[in-house]
């Protein structure tokens, strides 16, 4: 026996005892031949479930059934069935004929048009799920599901502005929390302007973006990214500072922009002393490495590689022993040249493997930053990786 059909056997059990009461109610004011075809029915019902023929129950059933109070919950149900089985269209038709009912109460009308649209959904038919949906929101009973579906199509569709208002009223009507998705929603937004060379336009998400969320670390990167784009990089430095007091770990992910942006403005001892603070606050590996090259440039390789071993004695590094072998590799023998070119190799190959980001809801890791997780569809959750791997 199937999954499937266990399934169907204990939604289909029900509708049959209950298909044979109502029959049998109408026993006593119901002219013999009718019952006999009705029963006939209801017997030949009960042979397909018995014989594991679920679809063709499902149908015989229905027929017997009649739309009305006694029966929605149950058409209600084969309804969920045929979409949890993919069954769509099959959904849309038992919902469709439920509307159809002008004698079923508001509450299960309105029911069935939610799950109705439900159905749409699931076909992506958006238009057709989005009205239903609208028109549900002056229902308080389903109000906020109608948001959320709301919410979910707008992702779908990316329709970032539609999403963010929806958010907005789930959490000033019904008191969710959803700072964090609105201030990814203008960041949507912001990208594809910055996209269409709308810097103007862009920023004014970004304002949004950090209104509804001020500690979110996309619209520091963001605006930093676009104040950068537009040549402002004193106000781009800004905006990358504010990683490290919000996410210190997302530093490297803007690291080469903000030395363009000190070297524009002709500051290498400012790009010094930001790194340097950097480390102090807690920087990951990439600051140190680029910390080395200037304290290389300046004093050597011998003190870029002193530098690079005090930290990885504290704190050790796939990516900075790599770095550390091959500033020793120039300054060794001759003989030890060969194993050492060999091991940095191996390291590389090591770094060049290992997922860079993982997402902390789910597990999901990959090598680029993903703002929500593809795997369970989380804001936020997708995070550099810290430690011997990582940063």
């Amino acid at each position: 026996m199937n999954e499937w059909f266990l399934i169907g056997f204990l939604v289909l059990l029900p509708v049959a005892v209950f298909s044979g009461y109502r029959l049998g109610k109408k026993q006593g004011s119901t002219p013999k031949t009718q019952n006999s075809g009705l029963s006939s029915n209801y017997i030949k019902g009960l042979n397909y479930l018995l014989n594991e023929q679920p679809d063709k129950a499902v149908d015989t059933f229905i027929d017997l059934l009649q739309v009305d109070t006694d029966t929605v919950d149950t058409h209600m149900a084969l309804g969920h069935l045929f979409r949890k089985r993919g069954e769509v269209d099959r959904a849309i038709r038992l919902h469709q004929n439920i509307i159809a009912r002008p004698q079923l109460s508001k509450r299960n009308h309105n029911q069935a048009l939610y799950e109705l649209a439900v159905d749409y959904q699931a076909v992506g038919m958006y238009d057709r799920a989005t009205n239903l949906f609208n028109k549900l929101l002056a229902e308080p009973r389903h109000k906020k599901d109608s948001l959320h579906q709301l919410l979910n199509i707008y992702q779908a569709t990316r329709d970032w502005e539609q999403a963010a208002n929806t958010a907005e009223q789930l959490e000033m009507v019904m008191g969710e929390q959803q700072s964090r998705a609105i201030a990814h929603y203008y960041c949507e937004l912001a990208t594809e302007k910055q996209n269409k060379k709308d810097i103007k336009g862009a920023l004014n998400s970004i304002k949004k973006a950090i209104a509804a969320n001020p500690a979110s670390v996309r619209t520091s990167l963001l605006q930093g990214d676009l104040y950068f784009e537009d040549g402002n990089y004193k106000a781009a430095i800004k905006a990358y500072s504010r990683l490290l007091e919000q996410d210190i770990a997302f530093l490297p992910e803007a690291l080469d922009n903000i030395k363009a942006a000190f070297l524009n403005r002709n500051d290498q001892k400012g790009y010094h002393k930001f790194l340097q603070a950097s480390l102090e606050k807690g920087a990951g590996v990439s600051v140190l490495i680029e910390l080395s090259r200037l304290v290389q440039k300046d004093e050597g390789d011998r003190a870029a590689a002193e530098t690079i071993g005090v930290y990885l004695k504290e704190k050790p590094s796939l990516k900075g022993l790599h770095q550390l072998i091959s500033l020793h590799i120039e300054h060794a023998q001759e003989s030890a040249k060969p194993s050492l070119q060999l091991l940095d190799g191996i390291v590389e190959k090591l770094v060049e493997r290992k997922p860079r980001y993982v997402c902390h809801n789910c597990g999901f890791n990959g090598r680029i930053i993903h703002w929500q997780c593809p795997s369970c569809k989380e804001w936020s959750s997708v995070k550099p990786i810290q430690g011997i791997e990582g940063e």
